[in-house]
């Protein structure tokens, strides 16, 4: 029919509805209509427990609509939004006549749970507007009898409960669907359907229903329980969107999630315990892409309820008494939120003042007393800021800021000293710290993690450490899940573990001094199996018989035979991936050109150290284990 008359007929608070401009009785039956008569009516439906649908097929609903002293005044309504004077009351009366000729040339069938699919599809089937009037006016006679409301949802719901009905005949979930709607969309529908449940309680009840995201309480009324399981099993959009309009009712209401404790003398606690229950709702109802369920008009029911908690004057107050971090955690919570815009610029120029504080970092730091703790922090608050609200620009302005405290208190604080200060490799119990600390995501990203990160990725593969931490596990399996650990953690900071105990290392090189370096560095690094090769020929007879049999070769580029260079092309023929470390006086552009050629992963030139060569293992290794 039109647009909401709150005032007469206590219909929903939510401005600009979608409007049905009805000139024939069959356009009384259209989704959009009935949702008007619904609004229209309301106080008539809500006093006898019934749906827009029952009335428009049950003669004696219309007759009895049509003595209430209040008619006259609902048509008179409806005629002044549709700026159609008189044309209502003789729609009104051919609905009537042919309402009761429905009935008495076609009597509606009984259902049952066992028959309905089978009685719904054969009248949709038989045929257009006449087929779904009488298959309304079926449902509308099985729920006759019911007393409430959550009466008639259970009705309903024992029709759509048979079995495979959503596989063989989806097409006959639809009206009950929409009756179910109706009913939600009733404020009266929705108290009975959830036993007057409190306000929190209902509303976390229909964001539970409409988001899917988590079991209903095992407290939860019947009918709902019965929706939940509804839903689940077949995609209900229509039922969805009645849910989300009594939501929205619920959230017009002044009740509220919290109340004031006794020892809260300024309600500043409720306001916090209010503000995070919003906060959680908002979230919840984003779908993947973040966009809300039931659109704008729900983000705009979210803006008026957070508007009255949250404006220039009253940010301060909903973080007094609350820490430095504490106030920096509820203000980006806030930020989150749907605000008008005056409540979000109130947010953010009140969090950029503690960032442009000068004190900044040391209230920070003085949030926690132990030095992990405040790594933590740091930590936390920087993420905080990258998932924030604000402007890219900001983003990264901001974060850099805490990861500079972060990075000064590294180095003032000594933290990674042990581990680089050293004449001797560090105790495994040393390296561990930084590593359970990098596993709990406790450097920020920029500098802090890559100075970390640079010292992990050395001391995490130094013999030592690999012997005491992994070599000396009491069983392959503990070995296992240690590498396991060691892996996650340091992937934390970007670094990838490589478990040399089990890399096997092919050195070629037709000297056998340096041949045997080679394999001395190789075996006091925790490689787990080094072979030799005099020249390239019998590496390639040896990579011939098994092409998996290496995960790295070290070779010499001049050797007789079969250099180093002409092996790599025939390593690359046989595998692409198997990292291949070039060893050679050529210290040459022209060189190094030729072997980036044919794709060698490493170089390193002659004369070399013990570590330099280390480091040239690990990089090429670690290079592998990133692609991978």
């Amino acid at each position: 029919m039109a647009s909401e008359n709150a005032a007469t007929e206590g219909v929903e608070s939510e401005a600009a509805l979608e409007t049905a401009d009805c000139r024939d009785p069959a356009d009384f039956y259209t989704a959009v209509a009935r949702d008007s008569v619904g609004r229209f009516c309301r106080r008539f439906l809500d006093e006898n427990a019934l749906t827009a649908t029952e009335l428009l097929h049950n003669n004696r609903h219309q007759n009895a609509l049509s003595n209430t002293a209040t008619f006259v005044a609902i048509l008179t309504q409806a005629e002044r939004t549709m700026e159609r004077k008189g044309a209502l009351t003789p729609l009104v009366n051919e609905i009537a006549r042919l309402t009761r000729e429905r009935a008495k040339e076609n009597p509606p069938p009984d259902l049952t749970p066992e028959t309905y699919a089978g009685v719904a599809a054969g009248l949709l089937a038989g045929g257009g507007f006449l087929g779904r009037f009488l298959l309304d006016a079926a449902l509308s006679q099985h729920i006759v009898t019911g007393r409430s409301f959550a009466d008639k949802a259970k009705a309903l719901l024992a029709l759509a409960s048979a079995p495979d009905i959503a596989e063989q005949h989806p097409e006959t979930l639809a009206p009950i669907e929409r009756l179910l709607g109706e009913i939600l969309r009733s404020d009266a529908g929705t108290a009975s359907c959830a036993q007057d449940a409190p306000f929190a309680d209902l509303i976390g009840l229909i964001v539970t229903l409409v988001a899917g995201d988590r079991a209903l309480p095992d407290t939860a009324p019947p009918v709902f329980r019965e929706l939940d399981a509804l839903m689940r099993r077949t995609p209900m959009p229509a039922l969805r969107d009645s849910l989300m309009v009594a939501f929205r009712r619920e959230m017009g209401k002044p009740a509220c999630f919290t109340i004031a404790s006794a020892g809260d003398m300024f309600g500043i606690e409720a306001v916090q315990r209010e503000i995070m229950a919003l906060s959680e709702l908002s979230g919840r109802l984003r779908d993947a892409e973040g966009a809300y369920h039931g659109g704008a008009k729900t983000e705009a029911a979210l803006q008026r309820r957070t508007a009255i908690l949250v404006n220039e004057d009253t940010v301060p107050e909903i973080t007094k008494g609350r820490n430095f971090v504490q106030k920096l955690r509820i203000l980006f919570v806030l930020q989150k939120m749907p605000l008008s815009p005056t409540a979000a610029r109130a947010v953010n120029d009140y969090l950029r003042s503690f960032f442009d504080s000068r004190d900044f970092a040391g209230r920070l730091l003085d949030c926690w007393k132990e030095r992990a703790d405040k790594l933590k922090g740091l930590a936390e608050v920087q993420k905080m800021v990258l998932a924030s609200a604000f402007s890219e620009e900001d983003r990264d302005c901001i974060a850099g800021q805490v990861d500079d405290i972060q990075n000064a208190f590294l180095r003032t604080q000594r933290v990674l000293a042990p581990l680089v200060q050293t004449k001797e490799d560090p105790s495994p119990e040393a390296v561990l710290e930084i590593v359970r600390l990098a596993g709990d995501g406790a450097f920020c990203t920029g500098k802090s993690r890559m100075a970390v990160a640079r010292v992990l990725y050395r001391q995490t593969h130094r013999p030592r450490f690999v012997r005491g931490f992994l070599l000396n596990a009491p069983t392959p399996r503990e070995r296992l899940a240690r590498v396991g650990w060691l892996r996650q953690s340091l992937a934390m900071v970007g670094v990838p573990f490589i478990d040399l105990g089990s890399q096997r290392v092919l050195a070629v090189d037709d000297e056998e001094g340096p041949r045997k370096l080679v394999a001395s560095v190789l075996r006091d690094l925790g490689i787990g199996r080094v072979d030799m090769a005099a020249d390239g020929q019998e590496a390639l007879e040896r990579l011939a018989a098994n092409k998996a049999e290496y995960d790295l070769i070290i070779c010499d580029w001049m050797m007789p035979r079969l250099n180093g260079l002409d092996l790599l092309k025939h390593v690359r023929e046989m595998r692409t991936d198997l990292p291949f470390l070039m060893v050679t006086a050529l210290a040459t552009l022209e060189a190094v050109k030729r072997a980036l050629a044919h794709q060698v992963s490493g170089y390193i030139a002659k004369p070399f150290t013990p570590d330099q060569l280390e480091e040239k293992v690990f990089l090429v290794l670690a290079q592998k284990g990133m692609t991978e």
